[in-house]
């Protein structure tokens, strides 16, 4: 507990928070999700029904303990159990059973899982948040080109331009693009549909004698077997996060329980599209942290369980089909095998890039390595792609990331440290802390603000206010405001970030954290 006698007390909050809380969501939220999604599987002739009951699952207590996993070299996990049911349609009979699905690896007290007896690590990975972006580009003919880039939840791109005819084209690989009017039929709308439901009907009615024959475009049922391998399946899944983004940056009102990409977005894109061409409307800074989402531990593991869930359906199909074929009687237990899950987490923690062996050079260095952010690995960045934007500081790092504690080389920005208050928000985002400064109230009020609320404000640097809080009146302080620095009367501050007196930390905290800690408390 830090704080002068004049302000507000606070904690600093433990180091290995964003692996726990990344692990609680998974056993909390993750796993009842993916459960959820595992299909009804039926034979062939569709006499036998197989289906798992999501509300009853359970994880044991782990049968031996970290010391032992370690000395033994076997891994630190838990069984799960879920209640399983195989329904005969003829006779209606069901047989239930409670099955073992496989072991999953347990998170310990410093935040790292033990597998085959090595401590490892997971780090939390930055990727571009879904939703839809604009920018804006010159041509060769140096005249603007806009382009709006949808991104899916698993991280595919689909891209909507404009160009110099005011036409607006959707691109659906490096070099085959179609019109906005073929690509809205193709997902359901016909023209009376489009034109309801956008801002400039005329440019659409005009664009209408480049694209369709009497009244709806016409395409070919080849192109629409295109677009659904190159466009639907892999792109348009924005999960919870892409419809909320997609939601507040088009103005729509499209319920967050429908999570894939509509028709209405389609248009709305392109109204935005047409708006910009016409000098309305803003572009996007995709390198803001308020257009970053965090894949945490939790995220990541409850990737690798869907995966493990669908090849456990694979092998659940195949053994039914073999036991009808031979004439044997199945049952739930003989049915599933642990293997799937079993394999799927160890071949996870052995080769998914960002799971690393914890640094276990001394107390310090694992602290560190377990509050890693990175945006290297599986549908992010590489050293060679990164552009230098990407890796230089922007503004909105301010109290989320530590600009100074990165690598070296070619990865110099693209690994870094969380800021030692910030913390992980409902929807992915980093948040970071403020006091709020207000004459009717005599206590300093905390608040986490995520990126880009926190520009609305003027933000002051905590040691400037509090440690001359006797001359206040007198003031000129330096703040931020906008993504912006300036010189402001105190009077006009918001908020001010955390500040606490070295002192404190003299006395309470070993010599061998106090430089590292030093050097992250106001960033």
């Amino acid at each position: 507990m830090l704080g002068g006698e004049n302000e507000a007390m606070s904690t600093i909050p433990g180091f290995n928070q964003i692996q726990f809380e990344g692990f609680c969501m998974f056993i909390d939220q993750g796993l009842t999700e993916e459960l959820s999604m595992f299909p009804k599987i039926e034979d062939t002739d569709h006499e036998i029904e197989f289906q798992l009951f999501v509300e009853r699952y359970q994880l044991v207590e782990p049968l031996i303990k970290e010391r032992n996993a370690v000395y033994e070299s076997l891994t630190y996990s838990s069984e799960l159990y879920v209640s399983a049911g195989l329904i005969w349609k003829t006779s209606r009979d069901m047989q239930e059973q409670t099955i073992l699905i496989g072991n999953i690896p347990l998170m310990n007290s410093l935040g790292t899982s033990i597998v085959n007896g090595i401590y490892r690590i997971v780090i939390n990975q930055i990727l571009q948040s879904p939703g839809i972006y604009y920018r804006s580009e010159l041509d060769h003919n140096r005249i603007s080109v806009y382009t709006g880039t949808i991104i899916s939840d698993w991280g595919g791109r689909s891209e909507l331009e404009i160009d110099r005819k005011a036409r607006i084209w959707a691109r659906v690989s490096r070099k085959q693009k179609i019109s906005i009017l073929v690509l809205s039929s193709a997902m359901g709308s016909n023209l009376r549909e489009i034109l309801d439901n956008v801002y400039y009907p005329e440019i659409f009615l005009f664009y209408q004698q480049f694209a369709c024959v009497g009244g709806d475009p016409v395409f070919s049922e080849s192109l629409c077997k295109e677009l659904q391998k190159k466009f639907f399946q892999q792109k348009c899944e924005l999960g919870r996060i892409g419809r909320r983004n997609m939601n507040r940056r088009l103005n729509l009102a499209i319920p967050q329980n429908n999570t894939f990409l509509l028709p209405r977005d389609i248009l709305a894109a392109a109204d935005h599209l047409i708006g910009l061409k016409f000098g309305m409307g803003t572009l996007d800074d995709m390198n803001h942290f308020k257009n970053k989402r965090i894949h945490s531990v939790g995220d990541l593991l409850q990737d690798q369980f869907g995966l493990s869930l669908v090849r456990l359906e694979n092998v659940v199909r195949g053994t039914i089909c073999g036991a009808i074929r031979h004439k044997l009687i199945p049952t739930p237990q003989n049915l599933v095998t642990s293997t799937p899950l079993t394999t799927t987490f160890e071949s996870f923690f052995g080769l998914h890039p960002l799971s690393q062996v914890l640094d276990r050079t001394n107390p310090l260095t694992q602290i560190v390595h377990g509050r890693k952010l990175s945006y290297l690995g599986p549908g992010g960045l590489t050293g060679r792609t990164a552009s230098f934007r990407i890796q230089d500081i922007h503004p909105s790092h301010y109290g989320r990331i530590c600009p100074i504690d990165t690598s070296e080389g070619i990865n110099v920005g693209l690994i870094g440290s969380l800021a030692i208050h910030a913390r992980m928000g409902h929807w992915g985002s980093l948040e970071s802390p403020f006091y709020e400064i207000s004459e009717r109230s005599a206590g300093l009020r905390l608040l986490y603000l995520s990126p880009g609320r926190d520009e609305y404000y003027m933000l002051a640097a905590g040691n400037s206010l509090a440690l001359n809080q006797d001359i206040q009146e007198k003031q000129v302080v330096p703040a931020r405001y906008r993504q912006e620095f300036l010189t402001i009367a105190w009077e006009r501050v918001h908020l001010r970030s955390i500040f606490f007196p070295s002192n404190i930390f003299l006395l309470e905290l070993p010599s061998f954290l106090l430089l590292n800690i030093m050097m992250r408390i106001e960033l």
